[in-house]
């Protein structure tokens, strides 16, 4: 268990070095004024990727592997990402049903992470077609998304109440979590960008 322990730290320390250095783009809402495309999703998978091409959907089983393998090239990194089915497209133009949205932990070459994404929970995003990040990862492919790390990219929605929860408003600094009305944020997103200035 010991050996466990350690290696869940190693693996979580080794994700955490590789930061990304950007200028702050801005909360949930100008973020949303200035992108293409907006979606509505649900988790329906979390998944979790090796080096040598396997992927997990449970922690625990991703760093049994590690320890089966005996990763000793220096592999023995692993990076997230969830399977999602799009309920709305928000803003923009998008016909697929279901996509795959790559993460990162801590920051690394400039994405968002999406361990906070859970199975079965619902989130709007503004994703980014993976063709087009400077580092994708093994098993990412081309038509596969990632969410840009400068800016919030990310909120929860909770169909319960028709409201969503995250950073929404606010700058860098004094920005909070808090619930807002989803109708509400469609408007502020879906306005012309001239408000913005």
């Amino acid at each position: 268990m010991k050996k466990l322990h350690s290696t869940i730290i190693l693996l979580l320390i080794s994700n955490l070095t590789i930061a990304c250095t950007c200028k702050w783009g801005g909360n949930f809402i100008r973020t949303g004024k200035n992108a293409e495309l907006v979606l509505l999703v649900k988790v329906i998978e979390e998944n979790f990727h090796l080096y040598n091409g396997k992927i997990f959907h449970n922690l625990e089983d991703t760093i049994h592997e590690t320890f089966k393998s005996e990763y000793d090239n220096g592999k023995d990194e692993y990076w997230q990402s969830v399977d999602l089915e799009v309920l709305t497209v928000v803003k923009g133009e998008f016909k697929k049903k279901k996509i795959r949205l790559f993460g990162s932990f801590g920051g690394a070459v400039c994405r968002s992470g999406v361990r906070h994404m859970k199975k079965g929970k619902s989130y709007i995003i503004i994703p980014y077609l993976s063709k087009y990040t400077f580092d994708r990862f093994p098993n990412e492919m081309e038509d596969d998304y990632f969410m840009r790390g400068c800016s919030e990219t990310s909120i929860e929605y909770l169909p319960e109440l028709n409201m969503v929860y995250g950073s929404i408003k606010g700058k860098k600094f004094y920005r909070r979590e808090i619930k807002y009305e989803y109708n509400k944020l469609l408007k502020k997103i879906t306005k012309p960008n001239k408000e913005l200035r």
